[in-house]
């Protein structure tokens, strides 16, 4: 039990961390922003939010809330798995460590990659003629750690509700 304590934290702080660069950035641009609008105050909101809903899912592991944690940590890596530009409208979101892969469909297919610390990007009426997407390798490999840690922590009650039935 001991080790998974300390993967759920580290996946806590983990997102914690994530959280807080994204915010930090985000803060950053914007004050280096010369026009300010609507739409980019609502666009700044929308990623503040995420940011800020990656840390609350930190804090929900590190509080050993593991059904809530677990479910909104796999909402949170869900929202960063695929990346995309088609018809002017382009996403991307990543709190924490991104490894992505994918494919650029605007004038030959090109297989691309990226990598970093924490990414967002959303634009809309941009660039009609470019089509991408990519898919964030860290993001499915942590969906996947905490389908495995969770349904580990399943276990783990059922075996000790055994025990403590016999």
């Amino acid at each position: 039990m001991q080790r998974i304590d300390k993967q759920i934290k580290a996946l806590g702080i983990y997102q914690i961390v994530g959280g807080i660069i994204g915010i930090i950035l985000i803060m950053y641009f914007a004050g280096k922003a010369s026009i300010f609008n609507i739409s980019i105050v609502k666009i700044t909101l929308l990623f503040l939010a995420l940011y800020s809903f990656s840390i609350y899912c930190g804090f929900l592991l590190l509080n050993k809330n593991y059904t809530r944690g677990f479910n909104l940590s796999i909402f949170n890596q869900a929202l960063q798995i695929i990346s995309f530009s088609v018809l002017g409208f382009t996403f991307q979101y990543a709190s924490g460590i991104y490894l992505s892969f994918g494919l650029n469909l605007t004038t030959d297919t090109l297989i691309t990659y990226n990598s970093g610390l924490t990414a967002f990007n959303y634009k809309i009426n941009s660039d009609p003629e470019v089509a991408a997407f990519s898919l964030n390798i860290i993001a499915l490999i942590l969906i996947n750690f905490f389908f495995n840690l969770k349904e580990k922590i399943i276990r783990q009650k059922d075996e000790l509700s055994e025990i403590g039935q016999s």
